[in-house]
């Protein structure tokens, strides 16, 4: 058998690894790591949100164009950055009572309070509110977005900060 090597982007593995075509999703695989081909650029997020994931008002747009020029997006405050990330994954969908809608937060003294948490490291948890709906809370329609929205906040060292950085 004649063997070859070739050269793909990213961009293209993460194509081929998110296609329906075995075989494609393998030759990703032995290109970049599983890590490197589910990881969520922010700046690709944001051209997604100016270009035709959700409606966005004159404010927000203005804000997302601004954050899309900066050379280090990583610098952006972790609250506006969860705000990108629940526009991202929400889509057009907003919190109302009766809806259920997912949220993490830090837990240091460890009890758990009547929203059973998940916990997902040693502080951190994953709830969802029905009844309620705070103003102050991102929130997430499904809870597999939360933990994604988690997960980049970590890679990112922002979750502390979410604490700090307003």
């Amino acid at each position: 058998m004649d063997v070859r090597n070739i050269k793909v982007s990213l961009e293209k593995a993460k194509e081929w690894y998110n296609s329906n075509n075995p075989s494609l999703k393998e030759i990703a695989l032995q290109a970049f790591t599983k890590e490197e081909l589910e990881q969520i650029d922010l700046k690709e997020i944001i051209d997604l949100l100016l270009d035709y994931r959700c409606e966005l008002t004159t404010t927000q747009r203005i804000q997302l164009e601004s954050l899309k020029n900066r050379k280090d997006i990583t610098k952006v405050s972790a609250p506006k950055l969860l705000r990108i990330l629940a526009i991202y994954f929400n889509v057009d969908w907003k919190k109302k009572e009766g809806e259920e809608g997912y949220f993490f937060y830090k837990n240091e003294r460890g009890f758990m309070n009547t929203c059973s948490p998940k916990v997902m490291d040693k502080y951190w948890c994953i709830s969802s509110h029905t009844s309620v709906c705070y103003p102050t809370l991102i929130y997430f329609k499904r809870e597999k977005d939360c933990k994604e929205a988690y997960n980049i906040m970590k890679s990112l060292g922002k979750l502390d900060a979410l604490y700090t950085d307003f």
